[in-house]
């Protein structure tokens, strides 16, 4: 039943999130062949164009991105507490089969975005002036961004991985945060729509709260002070070491963070439902 659940849940997200994604790629390659691929930016004129179209692209990218997953969250919600809801709950399928296939199915696409956007960015930026410039003074840049010592080995498909695994738990939680909210909003007596809003983002301070705490009890303050603190010192900002520092704290915590909303869920989804 679950194989049955999933393939429908894809097929509902496919319908309009192929869609997004395609106009993404489309704008991301129009861009590369009439600005970036053109614009070398030596005089006033050129740079606005360029700067007006990658605050274009910034806006398409951000609309993917989160568009990506407010289909994951209507989906989720239609499909089991308006009035689809009824119907969906005649399937001879425990609330835990619906759980899991729609976590699945909405971290694929959440996941997808995550690599879709990567390759957008990539078709835009990386221009053959670019890519002479990088060729030209690699090791300098690799050094420039800490890609020594421990890091000096560290190769791009590992570099892939981490962030593949780190895009994958993104994901999960970004969706089961989606869900967890949307089930605390029926909790409310009216305006379950306005409870789910505030539900998502009263989890969202708190989960933001909690990552701020950790990165400074770790020494991984976001703030600009680190930078200055450690050049001051003598000690050599490492921007790679303080960024898998921070995407392996932050990859941890999403996991974390995850599972419990994802038991919260279940639980909740499990007591008696009132669609009305």
């Amino acid at each position: 039943m679950l194989g049955k659940l999933l393939k429908y849940d894809m097929k509902s997200l496919n319908r309009f999130l192929i869609v997004l994604h395609t106009f993404l790629l489309l704008s991301a390659l129009g861009i590369r062949i009439f600005l970036t691929g053109r614009i070398f930016a030596d005089n006033t004129a050129e740079g606005t164009i360029l700067g007006l179209s990658f605050l274009l692209y910034i806006l398409v990218i951000t609309a993917a991105n989160f568009g990506t997953f407010i289909v994951i969250a209507v989906r989720f919600y239609k499909n089991l507490y308006s009035d689809e809801g009824y119907l969906t709950h005649t399937l001879p399928a425990p609330k835990g089969a619906h759980l899991l296939s729609k976590t699945i199915s909405g971290t694929i696409w959440g996941t997808l975005d995550m690599i879709l956007m990567g390759l957008s960015i990539y078709i835009v930026v990386a221009t053959p002036f670019v890519m002479d410039v990088y060729h030209a003074h690699r090791t300098e840049i690799l050094t420039e961004f800490g890609f020594i010592g421990r890091y000096a080995d560290l190769t791009f498909p590992k570099i892939l991985l981490f962030l593949l695994i780190f895009s994958i738990i993104g994901a999960f939680s970004s969706c089961i945060t989606i869900y967890a909210s949307v089930v605390l909003g029926q909790l409310f007596s009216g305006h379950r729509v306005l409870g789910a809003v505030v539900s998502y983002f009263a989890i969202s301070t708190i989960v933001s709260i909690l990552s701020f705490i950790s990165l400074a009890v770790l020494g991984l303050s976001t703030s600009k002070d680190l930078i200055y603190m450690r050049t001051a010192a003598g000690e050599p900002f490492n921007f790679v070491a303080y960024m898998a520092g921070v995407l392996g704290l932050s990859t941890l915590l999403a996991l974390i963070v995850g599972i419990i909303l994802y038991i919260l869920t279940y639980v909740l989804m499990n007591k008696k439902i009132d669609l009305a």
